[in-house]
């Protein structure tokens, strides 16, 4: 019997040691592999292989049950080389021809304009626990179509890879830029044949976190950007000479919107409502190949993707006289040329979201000169007054009041605060979206002999992220309670999460703050 109890305690225990690591993950790529080939007469090919296993039902039925593929059938082919799932057992099931269902995707379903591209969605058959899923495709792409070989590829995946392989190849004449962003594996360069190939090979990839916001300015997920454009002056050309000068529609329509406006300032105001107004359309400049409508069709469409509707509000503002540009945003490189347009996040007019942020991206001109772009402040201080009488406030038993001091309606507090301190630690870095400076002043005026009973505490708490500071001054009629929140780190690793976690749960406790008085006996 104690022999029995012993193998009891021993399995429980392995049991509770291996378990957690099958849990850790939904599934696991045994390998993923991306290939960029660039051909002589200007075609293209990208082949992508992947094989994935899979240890949950979520993993089957919500992240990876289906494979999505876009492509313009116009101007490219899609291939599939194979496709089939390797049950537990060692079982083949093949991917049957109504498993492939072509669908127009999402991103264009209200822009006719882009009606002609599809989606191939792979419905992957004969899943289960333990199944393995085999896929590898190809999209070659025709002479004409793509400028130059452009990639942009974020390394992680929301599950671990055991061999990630992503491999560049050019004729040797052609000049090729590229880097690792985020990470230092170093590629393998050969040259035969004519043809040089740059290959990245990494092991063991660790996921990005699932609920948790990654990026590439925040330096927790890696990319590999390689471009074959002489410099990103010349890559960014391609989408300049499709500026158009301002034509009668452009001009007649800023003539129309601006009619009232006042000043510059209005203008801008009534010309960008215009713009904001119309109907997004969620493709990127990868999935149009790079490829913006004229202004006057936006204008007749009503809608444009967020690069079309960019230079449609350049084009109007230009027409009533606003003297503007459009910026474009791309990470930031060593290699100032590797980032081709694959790798442009964002093209627009103003934006003071983005000259938040303009410390951890590339900002420049259509000319890929550098821009310095201007801050919007984000101070706040705002003063409220509270009265305390002996009928104002809750009433409590034994003759007390409780009073609720305003809370920050906008702010770090109203949101920033909560969503970034959904958990006590944080397993990569946490990026700011700006640094708050904000002052909240309440005036406490006492009548009818009211008794403070329970007020704010003097507090300041100062680290390397910043400081929270609350502060009680009294006089017989009067208390002034201030509350400050000061951040001065706007990139925070997971080693300094914790500090910041700190002023946060201080600063909305603070925010939250009741004061109680008695009634004067």
């Amino acid at each position: 019997m104690k022999n029995i109890h012993y193998y009891i305690i021993t399995l429980v225990v392995l049991l509770l040691t291996v378990a957690p690591v099958k849990a850790a993950s939904e599934a696991e790529f045994g390998k993923l592999h991306k290939t960029y080939i660039l051909h002589a007469d200007g075609s293209q090919e990208m082949r992508v292989q992947k094989e994935l296993t899979l240890f949950t039902h979520a993993a089957m039925n919500r992240l990876y049950g289906e494979s999505f593929i876009i492509y313009n059938p116009e101007f490219q082919e899609l291939k599939i080389h194979e496709s089939y799932t390797r049950q537990k057992d060692g079982n083949i099931v093949k991917t049957p021809e109504n498993a492939f269902v072509e669908v127009l995707p999402s991103a264009a379903a209200d822009a006719p304009a882009y009606n002609g591209l599809k989606e191939m969605v792979v419905v992957h058959t004969g899943l289960e626990l333990g199944a393995t899923i085999y896929l590898d495709y190809s999209v070659i792409t025709r002479p004409g179509y793509l400028p130059e070989l452009d990639v942009c590829e974020q390394v992680e995946e929301l599950s671990p890879i055991k061999e990630y392989v992503l491999s560049l190849s050019v004729p040797e004449s052609k000049s090729l830029h590229y880097e690792l962003l985020n990470g230092k594996t170093a590629p393998a360069v050969k040259t035969a044949g004519g043809v040089k190939t740059v290959t990245w090979t990494l092991k063991n990839v660790q996921p990005r976190p699932y609920m948790l916001d990654v990026s590439l300015p925040a330096g927790n997920v890696q990319a590999i950007v390689a471009s074959t454009y002489a410099s990103k002056g010349h890559a960014l050309k391609v989408i300049k000479q499709q500026f158009e000068s301002n034509g009668r529609e452009v001009s007649e329509l800023a003539k129309k919107l601006t009619a009232n406006a006042q000043s510059p300032e209005q203008k801008t105001k009534q010309l960008t409502a215009y713009v904001q107004g119309l109907g997004n359309c969620r493709l990127s400049l990868s999935q149009t190949g790079y490829r913006l409508r004229p202004a006057a069709e936006v204008i007749r469409s009503a809608y444009g993707t967020e690069a079309e509707k960019a230079a449609l509000l350049a084009a109007l503002q230009q027409a009533s006289d606003i003297q503007t540009e459009i910026k474009v945003v791309f990470p930031k490189t060593v290699n100032k040329d590797a980032a081709g347009l694959a790798a442009v996040s964002k093209l627009f007019v103003t934006d003071n979201a983005i000259a938040d942020m303009q410390d951890f991206v590339s900002v420049v001109n259509m000319d890929a000169q550098p821009i310095a772009l201007k801050t919007v402040s984000h101070i706040i201080s705002q003063t409220d007054t509270l009265r305390v009488t002996a009928k104002t406030g809750k009433a409590l038993e034994a003759g007390y009041r409780r009073f609720e001091l305003p809370q920050a309606r906008s702010g770090w507090a109203a949101y920033e605060g909560r969503s970034t301190t959904m958990n006590t630690t944080r397993p990569v870095n946490l990026l700011l979206r700006y640094l708050p400076d904000e002052t909240y002043t309440c005036i406490v005026k006492v009548t009818d002999g009211m008794k403070p009973v329970v007020l704010p505490t003097d507090k300041k708490i100062e680290n390397p992220v910043g400081s929270i500071e609350v502060t009680v001054k009294r006089t017989a009629d009067e208390i002034e309670i201030v509350r400050t929140l000061k951040l001065k780190k706007q990139l925070i690793t997971p080693a300094e999460y914790p500090a910041y976690y700190r002023l946060m749960s201080e600063w909305m406790d603070a925010d939250k703050s009741t004061v109680l008085f008695q009634v004067a006996k």
